[in-house]
């Protein structure tokens, strides 16, 4: 039985179109980034930046319209950002630099910027209730492991994708952790592609059979946008996008709820794009020729 060389056609595969995100005027393409979605597409969590500081807001579309952007009410005081939304809409997590300890101090870290100390990061959890949102809770010691604690994703299955910074080596690598009877299992290194490259923001599939990320180190950017696709018990080798994506200098991929649009931040602020056209490649060659 032989395959279609995927391969080949990836090297040759350019977006449909990439195109800004706006809802409606209430996206500051300065100051926002990592628009989270429910299931419905009618509401929409982003983190904003302003001077030091960041929010996470929250946005609903009621008739239409997407309506003013307000600040979540889980946010507003501490550096929050990247809100992600569960699969299946019933949770959100993001990551903060809050204290994780009563009367504790914020996080700070000092492996960027030359050492300098900017603000830390670690993940929690709010459980949807209804039309509310409960409180942050803190998602642990197994997880949290570091100061500097980032960038979320989702599995259907509850395994979590998270990023974790190699002091060591001055790169940054993804690992996941299983969830299994109410409890995050010790995390697992992820390799993808050369295990020692960096690699940032990863959006896993529902159903872990693809993964977006930026891998190695490009001037002004967190590296090229890439994606990877299961193969057995191990992902396959990163296939590059390509330089019509990766001119924006992407980062903060999220996966949109309908499986196949990615939304990143660049150098003209959020944008979207379809994976599809890499998805029905690699479709083809899964088919016995």
């Amino acid at each position: 039985m032989c395959f279609l060389s995927f391969r080949v056609a990836a090297s040759e595969i350019v977006p449909l179109s990439v195109t800004p995100v706006t809802l409606g005027g209430i996206i500051h393409q300065d100051s926002d980034d990592t628009p989270a979605f429910l299931p419905d597409g009618n509401t929409v969590f982003f983190d904003r930046s302003d001077g030091p500081r960041k929010t996470i807001m929250v946005s609903h579309r009621i008739n239409g319209h997407w309506s003013l952007p307000q600040i979540a009410s889980f946010s507003g005081r501490w550096y929050d950002q990247n809100p992600l939304v569960a699969p299946d809409g019933s949770f959100l997590l993001f990551n903060s630099d809050r204290p994780v300890t009563v009367g504790g101090k914020p996080l700070v870290q000092k492996y960027f910027a030359g050492g300098q100390e900017g603000p830390g990061s670690n993940i929690w959890r709010v459980d949807r209730k209804g039309d509310r949102w409960g409180d942050p809770v803190w998602l642990g010691p197994t997880i949290n492991s570091d100061v500097f604690i980032d960038f979320s994703s989702l599995a259907s299955d509850g395994t979590l994708y998270f990023m974790l910074w190699d002091a060591s080596q001055k790169s940054m690598h993804v690992w996941k952790s299983r969830y299994k009877d109410g409890s995050y299992l010790a995390p697992e290194f992820v390799t993808l592609g050369d295990p020692a490259e960096t690699i940032h923001d990863p959006a896993v599939a529902p159903d872990q059979s693809f993964i977006v990320f930026d891998s190695g180190r490009v001037k002004g950017g967190l590296g090229r946008l890439c994606i990877a696709f299961r193969e057995g018990d191990h992902w396959g080798k990163p296939i590059d996008l390509g330089d019509s994506l990766n001119n924006e200098l992407p980062w903060g991929s999220h996966l949109d709820p309908d499986g196949h649009t990615i939304y990143f931040t660049g150098k003209s602020g959020i944008q979207q794009f379809s994976l599809a056209p890499w998805l029905n490649a690699h479709r083809l060659t899964l088919r016995p020729q």
